[in-house]
């Protein structure tokens, strides 16, 4: 299953014998550069301070500084860069859309050894099989590239952009278990996967549970997926699910004092599901599921939490079809997201979330132009963006603008045939309560999924720009079941040090973002672990869906599982604030 070194060596031209003065190592780690460029070529090895700050630098938090940053176009090359990688002993960070929120695809602080971030973006087929009703997502590919695969056969995928970024990939997803906006899928899993791990001895092996008999050895196997070439003759397990399929009963039962999905659940975690970058993940074979005939999207606003408490225990108790989405928005969320990411929104209108990645490669190149000359700070392109949206059109119809803004709470529900009729029948019952429903156009729909897309974006947004702006606290977070008050207050100690806050979230699952934009002097990490704290003498579990990243601490079953994966310590060391040393020592 494995290549030489040796033989690799040839392949590439260069000398497989060892030198006998012991400095081999040092050496093969002085020429990897080269010997990376020989296997991706020339400008797909990065090694300049400044192009690779992008690859370096966590979306929210984490940054640190790498070898080189290696962009493999093919999964054979994936696999030799990796080989290469391991045979010199160096540390690799497998990156793909770097759109995570707790860093926990980019390096972080120091190492012992040097570090190559492997991004795959490059890597991004999809190749739908059994007639739409799975997929093989190679190693960069989209949410969105497979929504649009999956379209002309009437199916859609286990995850929808949710309330992260746009571009998320379908890999990044299953290594953290994110869970996504859709109310009855659960955290992203796959039991079929393709992967390399770095083995106790510090060889790199090709491990095969796919489902496919495509090859034997690791190059026929990847060329093969290269190719495109997977006949539904050669799936070993036609009729098997990939995914979990009992989450709409587990997230049904409102009595349960644990949380539906969070990260620490040993249930989600399986080979690359929950792997949180622990092993090198080639591809993924996912479920997809018929699209809806019919959507109706409801729009509810409250001053009042109950409300909204009694709305989701009597849909999860009651409603025969649960709804597509119910996405939560405080107003003070809303409103940053329409100051500070309505250049997203339009984005989104104008161009299609298929664009938006492509945008985001432009400001990344126009950010490190811009970093020459020292103009605005670390994200330059962000303040060009910041005006672009502040002239641009509010990015809700006047329809309902008033409305969205007038009320606390906004409850965004997007119900699908035979529940459109349950949720008609909900709000004519109430609609004489505190708890106001519109049923929106799809123009108003489409312009509350956009404002709730850019929410994320927008408090790292106001952060870059504004002046008045301290650290960004980000918290993410999963209540019990069987919480009726849902409402997360901040002890007087913590609120005063608050300049703005969004809470926003997937509000049937009990899975809330909350954002805090501290004053300036104040210190986050005593502001985060308190809160943290708080949360969990509540019962809340942290983090919900977004992994731990290098901002959580994770317990320990989860460490236990990270180390099954990688003896060694070599990929993503440090991950849930775990020892960066090799053999984890």
């Amino acid at each position: 299953m494995r290549l030489s070194l040796g033989m690799l060596l040839r392949l590439l031209g260069l000398p497989a014998k060892a030198d006998p003065g012991g400095s081999q190592l040092d050496n093969d780690r002085n020429s990897l550069i080269a010997r990376l460029r020989g296997v991706v070529g020339h400008r797909n090895v990065l090694s300049d301070a400044n192009t690779t700050l992008p690859y370096r630098t966590g979306y929210r938090i984490g940054a640190g500084d790498v070898l080189a940053v290696a962009k493999p176009g093919s999964l054979v090359e994936l696999w030799r860069t990796a080989e290469l990688c391991a045979a010199c002993d160096v540390i690799m960070i497998v990156q793909a859309a770097n759109t995570g929120l707790t860093g926990g695809s980019t390096p972080y602080g120091s190492y012992d050894r040097p570090v190559v971030v492997i991004s795959t973006l490059r890597i991004d087929a999809v190749i739908p099989i059994l007639g739409g009703t799975q997929s093989i997502c190679l190693a960069g590919s989209t949410l969105t590239l497979l929504e649009e695969r999956l379209r002309t056969s009437g199916r859609v995928p286990h995850s929808v952009i949710g309330s992260s970024c746009i571009g998320a990939s379908v890999i990044g997803g299953i290594c953290n278990n994110s869970g996504g906006a859709l109310v009855g899928r659960g955290p992203a899993f796959t039991r079929f996967a393709l992967f390399a791990r770095v083995n106790a001895q510090g060889r790199l092996e090709l491990v095969n549970n796919l489902g496919l008999a495509i090859g034997d050895d690791p190059f026929s196997i990847l060329s093969a997926l290269d190719r495109g070439e997977v006949a539904d003759a050669k799936i070993e397990n036609p009729q098997q699910e990939a995914c979990l399929s009992d989450y709409e009963t587990h997230v049904r039962n409102i009595s349960a004092v644990s949380p539906a999905r969070y990260n620490a659940d040993s249930r989600c975690h399986f080979e690359a599901a929950g792997s949180a970058g622990k092993v090198i993940i080639f591809a993924v074979r996912v479920d997809s599921y018929p699209a809806a005939k019919s959507t109706a999207t409801f729009l509810l606003t409250t001053d009042n939490a109950q409300d909204l408490a009694d709305f989701r225990h009597h849909v999860l108790g009651s409603f025969r079809t649960l709804p597509v989405t119910a996405e939560y928005l405080h107003r003070e969320a809303a409103r940053t997201a329409a100051t500070h990411g309505n250049d997203i929104c339009v984005a989104i209108r104008h161009l299609g979330a298929a664009r938006v990645p492509l945008l985001f490669a432009v400001k990344r190149h126009i950010d490190r132009i811009l970093r020459r000359f020292g103009l605005f700070g670390r994200s330059p392109a962000d303040h060009i963006l910041q005006a672009i949206g502040s002239v641009a059109p509010h990015p809700l119809p006047r329809s309902i603008r008033k409305l969205a803004d007038q009320c606390e709470h906004m409850l965004l529900v997007t119900v699908a045939d035979e529940g459109i009729r349950e949720a008609r029948s909900y709000i004519g019952v109430h609609q004489d309560s505190s708890l106001s429903a519109h049923q929106c156009s799809s123009v108003e729909a489409d312009a509350l999924q956009r404002l709730r897309f850019a929410t994320a974006g927008a408090m790292v947004r106001y952060c870059d720009v504004e002046a008045a702006a301290g650290p960004l606290v980000a918290i993410d977070c999963a209540l019990p079941r069987n919480a009726r008050d849902w409402q997360i207050s901040l002890p007087s100690g913590l609120a005063g040090q608050v300049l703005i806050s969004a809470a926003y979230g997937h509000f049937l699952c009990h899975v809330f973002h909350l954002d805090f934009v501290l004053k300036p002097g104040c210190d986050p990490v005593q502001f985060e672990n308190t809160l943290v704290q708080k949360l969990h003498s509540m019962g809340v579990e942290c983090p919900a869906e977004h992994n731990f990243g290098h901002h959580y601490q994770a317990p320990e079953n989860v460490v236990d599982f990270y180390r099954s994966l990688d003896p060694t310590n070599s990929l993503n060391p440090g991950i849930g604030k775990t020892s960066k040393s090799k053999f984890w020592n």
